[in-house]
């Protein structure tokens, strides 16, 4: 009965079963046929197409191929040329891009024959440029303006600027298709950060993950090729800086700005050289400020980066002008700052009741000790004022007198030398009473940290003690 059946399936489809299994020869033959097709060119010599491909690589993406270790077939993941070890040149730029391995995906039809080719798209993997800090612009524009399909993984930025290392940016990843058409993720300071693009460019957002840094830039319109004009807003932690800026490639201008967080508000412009070399001039405006946040500072830790400091070249213009001065001591102060190749010089006046303070001074911060010389006047024309914030000693008869007091301070080793103090100019404070003061201000204002000397009680006790 079996039997019977399976001649009846046999006979009623026997046509069919043959159909299957001649299509599992012609799959076969498809199968090895393919294999065939993408296997054989991994055995041509495609250095011999050399001229084709970088002509390729300079009419399509404005890049010089000068030198490689091999180029050679790839099938995975999809066909392409695999060119190791490039040495490129961007178009408009000196510097040679170098490149672990450059990938260039190939259309089926160009597989056999790379006349008049044209890609689907090239890709980078492990790359490495240095560049001056004045150029990178040139780079941005680059990655900016190519039409054609390019991805970049693990790029290495070394940024410098006359041959003095200023930065890397470490495995940047870029598209300029796909979902990360509009994102370019990378690491800075060992910290990785996402840039992403939109609104055709005009607005950027910047994150930088476990340090709580976001930064949000809008570009505005520009009838200046050379300017980039905008406006930003960054958060670091709860620190929060809104400024406005112009950018171009000889200086940065930073305009209505405004830095707050729960401890201290202020707002200041600035103006970033770039060349002929770098400065800052800064004037800003301390709003609201807890003088507790004196007490976070470490000067040791700050003396500690010499080389920073011998690079910086800024000139600032502090002023502090705190409702809440009005009721103690201090009213009012400003500052003017100026730091070059590690000399600072400042000169400051302080508005108290009842006069003011005038000091000057300078301080070569790169030393091993550094030192800060100092000149300054006490100019008090209403005694009355200043009595009723210090407790100034019945035996002080007079209703105006002029303090000068000129020395050096160590910053590290908190020790201070006096010069001369004088009063009037009648009073010249003798050996032993210069000894006296010494001692004195060592022990009031240096009991703690050196910036601890900005307490308002602390100044009240030195003034008693010197009148």
């Amino acid at each position: 009965m079996i039997n019977k059946t399976f001649k009846t399936i046999h006979n009623k489809y026997s046509k069919f079963f043959k159909f299957f299994f001649f299509l599992r020869y012609v799959f076969s033959v498809f199968l090895i046929a393919i294999f065939l097709f993408f296997s054989i060119p991994k055995f041509f010599n495609y250095e011999k197409q050399e001229e084709i491909i970088k002509d390729y690589l300079l009419n399509y993406y404005d890049l010089e191929l000068n030198g490689y270790s091999s180029i050679n077939f790839q099938i995975f993941p999809f066909p392409n040329l695999s060119i190791e070890n490039a040495n490129l040149k961007i178009e408009d730029m000196s510097e040679t891009l170098k490149s672990k391995k450059l990938d260039i995906f190939l259309d089926i039809k160009n597989i056999y024959n790379l006349k008049d080719f044209k890609a689907r798209k090239i890709l980078f993997v492990d790359n490495e440029i240095s560049i001056d800090v004045n150029k990178t612009k040139n780079l941005l524009n680059y990655f900016n303006k190519i039409k054609y399909k390019l991805n970049v993984k693990n790029l290495n930025i070394n940024i410098s600027r006359k041959d003095s290392f200023l930065i890397a940016v470490k495995n940047l990843n870029i598209s300029n298709y796909g979902n990360r058409k509009h994102q370019v993720i990378g690491e800075i300071f060992d910290k990785k950060f996402k840039v992403s693009l939109k609104n055709d460019n005009k607005d950027l957002s910047l994150k930088i993950f476990k340090t709580g840094i976001k930064a949000k830039f809008k570009f505005a319109k520009s009838n200046s090729k050379d300017l980039i004009p905008g406006s930003s807003q960054i958060n670091i932690l709860k620190n929060l800086l809104k400024f406005d800026f112009i950018l171009n490639k000889n200086q940065l201008e930073i305009i209505q700005s405004n830095f707050r967080n729960k401890d201290i508000s202020i707002s200041f412009n600035s103006l970033i050289k770039f060349n002929p070399f770098f400065e800052i001039n800064s004037n800003i405006n301390v709003d609201k400020i807890d003088r507790k946040i004196f007490t976070k500072l470490n000067l040791e830790r700050i003396l500690e980066n010499k080389e920073i400091i011998e690079k910086l070249n800024s000139n600032s213009r502090i002023n502090f002008n705190i409702k809440r001065f009005q009721n103690n001591l201090i009213k009012s102060h400003s500052s003017n700052l100026s730091l070059a190749y590690g000399r600072l010089t400042f000169l400051s006046k302080i508005f108290i009741s009842g006069g003011e303070i005038n000091c000057k001074g300078d301080s070569f911060l790169i030393e091993e000790y550094p030192r800060l010389n100092f000149d300054c006047k006490f100019d008090i024309d209403n005694i009355k004022k200043l009595s009723s914030k210090v407790s100034i000693s019945k035996n002080f008869k007079k209703e105006k007198f002029n303090l000068n007091v000129v020395g050096s301070l160590n910053l590290l080793n908190k020790k201070i030398n006096f010069k001369a103090i004088t009063i009037d100019k009648t009073y010249n404070a003798k050996e032993e009473e210069i000894k006296y003061f010494k001692e004195t201000f060592e022990n009031i204002l240096f009991e703690g940290d050196f910036f601890d000397i900005f307490k308002e009680d602390k100044i009240k006790q030195f003034i008693i003690e010197i009148i």
